[in-house]
């Protein structure tokens, strides 16, 4: 009897949440596109495509121009070169002195038991505060800049199995999925896993980068919806339950601050200022717990082939044959399956490298808005290389494209690993997989 023939790999691609961080993503996938040997940077290497916040758009984009590989990098790359804080939210003198009153408004009336003005302004269809920024513009970008056309057809035609986009369902906290895929693709539904199945479109995804209080939630079917980094900022596990087996996993947090768990905490004596406790609240909103994640995929790793080396290597065969009775009896009960992940994450502190930018736009010629002095101002005084809250909102072209270049180079780092991770064959360095 001959050899099996050995199954092919389902590829997905995980995004992170992160805001302006998302750039670093931009230039990981135009590295893999441009600086990875022929027959894989011009395939069609991902089926799946999931993320959250920043994440998600960049899953957008990536999943509307899937039909054409090498020009799916560059044009992610490019909408990050062209983007500007202006294409995202209003950052002029009127954009802030309307959110300074009307968030002094805000305060105030609830201060002094003033409520009853509030829900006046309310039935007046005016509710005084809504978020820090404005990100009308924010809607008009996502539709001139992603062609929502193509994701359909795309998936359609089975250039893409599926796209998934994390949300959070501001009123019960559950994490919420929209998802576009292709009628042949098994959703696994789960308890932590809320899917609406839909046609993607801009809304999706700015519901899924509201950050609370700085962006406004989007209301979508009569239901109000925040940044999905809150409940699930690097959404492998979707990704696994409609089949994936393989994940490219772009993280938004340095290596050294992800692995890093011992803090001489006597480094920090000096009373927090107030751009360390927002950078601290958005490291806290898009948390990430991938390490855990990694972790938990290990030991089910370990188990199949604990298993495999006890009971033959058709052990997993008989498991999964089993429980395939089992759904054709009604169990949502999912396969078992070896799941290989690889990272890449950023090899410097993105928190420094928009510090750094900041203080040289300070000391340029340049002309700043209104909006980008008011941040200055915030970040004034914080401890050196700590501004992570200027690192998520400062959508400035220079910073964005030192952010393209880090993730270009992280990549290329990783050039024999990542060609050994397509051709599915063991990686030169293990610890990569997590």
């Amino acid at each position: 009897m001959g050899k099996a023939k050995k199954k092919k790999p389902n590829f997905a691609l995980v995004l992170s949440g992160g805001g302006a961080r998302g750039a670093y993503e931009a230039g990981v996938m135009y590295y893999i596109r441009t600086g990875l040997p022929k027959e894989i940077a011009h395939s069609n290497l991902f089926r799946i495509y999931t993320g959250t916040s920043v994440g998600a758009i960049n899953c957008a984009q990536l999943a509307s121009t899937a039909a054409d590989p090498l020009y799916q990098g560059a044009r992610l790359r490019k909408l990050w070169q062209e983007l500007s804080s202006d294409d995202i939210y209003y950052a002029d003198f009127q954009a802030l002195s309307g959110f300074l009153v009307k968030s002094g408004f805000f305060m105030a009336t609830n201060f002094f038991g003033l409520d009853h003005l509030l829900v006046k302004k309310a039935a007046e269809g005016s509710f005084p505060f809504k978020a820090v920024l404005d990100t009308t513009p924010f809607i008009r970008f996502l539709r001139r800049s992603i062609s929502w056309s193509h994701i359909h057809e795309n998936i359609r035609r089975r250039e893409v199995d599926a796209v998934a986009i994390a949300a959070t369902h501001m009123l019960s906290g559950k994490l919420t999925l929209f998802v576009e895929k292709n009628d042949d693709v098994h959703f696994m539904e789960t308890r932590h896993l809320n899917p609406v199945f839909c046609n993607l479109s801009p809304k999706y995804v700015v519901g899924s980068a509201a950050i609370p209080i700085i962006f406004p939630l989007i209301r979508i079917n009569r239901q109000f919806y925040g940044d999905g980094s809150m409940r699930q900022n690097t959404p492998m596990s979707p990704a696994i339950h409609m089949g994936a087996d393989r994940l490219l996993v772009v993280s938004l947090h340095d290596q050294k601050k992800r692995l890093d768990f011992e803090t001489d905490l006597n480094q920090y004596t000096s009373e927090p200022k107030v751009s360390d406790i927002l950078g601290k609240l958005l490291n806290t909103i898009f948390l990430d717990k991938l390490d855990y994640d990694l972790a938990q995929m290990r030991r089910i790793n370990h188990l199949i082939e604990d298993f495999e080396k006890i009971y033959g290597s058709d052990a997993m065969d008989k498991v999964n044959k089993s429980r395939d009775d089992l759904r054709k009896k009604g169990v949502n009960v999912p396969y078992l399956r070896r799941v290989l992940p690889f990272v890449i994450s950023p090899s410097k502190d993105i928190g420094a490298i928009a510090s750094d930018h900041l203080r040289r736009l300070l000391s340029s010629r340049r002309s700043l808005t209104a909006m980008h002095r008011f941040f200055a101002r915030i970040v004034e005084g914080s401890m050196e290389g700590e501004n992570d809250f200027i690192s998520y909102l400062l959508f400035d072209r220079d910073y964005l494209e030192a952010l393209i270049q880090l993730g270009y180079e992280d990549a290329r780092s990783q050039h024999d690993n990542l060609v050994n991770f397509f051709m599915d064959l063991p990686l030169t360095s293990p610890e990569t997989s997590g």
